[in-house]
């Protein structure tokens, strides 16, 4: 399911345009600028981690909803355009590689740092997997509006990731190493799924 169409997407994207974007607009903004912020704050996770785990989890969430502001934005003020699509999903992807290497931050005083190396090794690579499977398929033709672990929701569950390790210090290593095989779990579904899909079409 699509984030943006559930009832929490609607009441998110709905609030952003309410309260945040005539706020953003005073200050002349555009949405190369809020592309720009959303890459920065991503950039600073894996120090905000280090320092603290709320740290972490707050610049995660700005940076999400710069991410998402920016989009809402270009289609608010009629700017959309096939390079400014081209330049978010792109830097989207390292946006994604700095929220995982955060976690990797908070596995450094855990023990067996080298599987949790590994692990989160694997979750860069099927989170990079699930963007390209879906654009090497619709350049090929086929439509790929499947799989739950799409960005909106990996970064959902990322968020929640980081909250509870925020809100049950005690029980982090648990948090911690739970949260990790889940993900990947529910981005190795979400590869195959797409695969899946995609080979059904272009075999039809």
């Amino acid at each position: 399911m699509d984030l943006r169409t559930s009832a929490i997407g609607k009441g998110y994207y709905r609030l952003l345009k309410s309260r945040l974007l005539p706020l953003l607009n005073r200050w002349e903004l555009n949405p190369n600028h809020l592309t720009a912020a959303g890459v920065a704050l991503a950039a600073l996770v894996p120090p905000g981690f280090h320092l603290h785990p709320v740290a972490g989890f707050v610049l995660m969430g700005l940076s999400g909803v710069a991410d998402t502001l920016d989009g809402v934005m270009a289609k608010k003020s009629g700017i959309t355009s096939q390079e400014g699509a081209f330049l978010d999903s792109t830097l989207d992807r390292i946006s994604d590689f700095f929220y995982l290497v955060g976690f990797w931050i908070l596995f450094l005083q855990e023990r067996h740092l080298w599987l949790a190396t590994a692990l989160v090794l694997a979750a860069v690579q099927l989170t990079l997997m699930i963007s390209y499977v879906k654009a090497r398929g619709e350049a090929l033709g086929a439509s790929c509006g499947v799989g739950f672990m799409e960005r909106g929701w990996r970064t959902v569950y990322l968020l929640f990731w980081a909250l509870t390790v925020c809100v049950l210090p005690s029980q982090r290593a648990i948090v911690l190493w739970i949260g990790l095989p889940a993900y990947l779990l529910l981005t190795l579904q979400t590869v195959i799924h797409r695969i899946r899909h995609i080979r059904s079409q272009l075999r039809g």
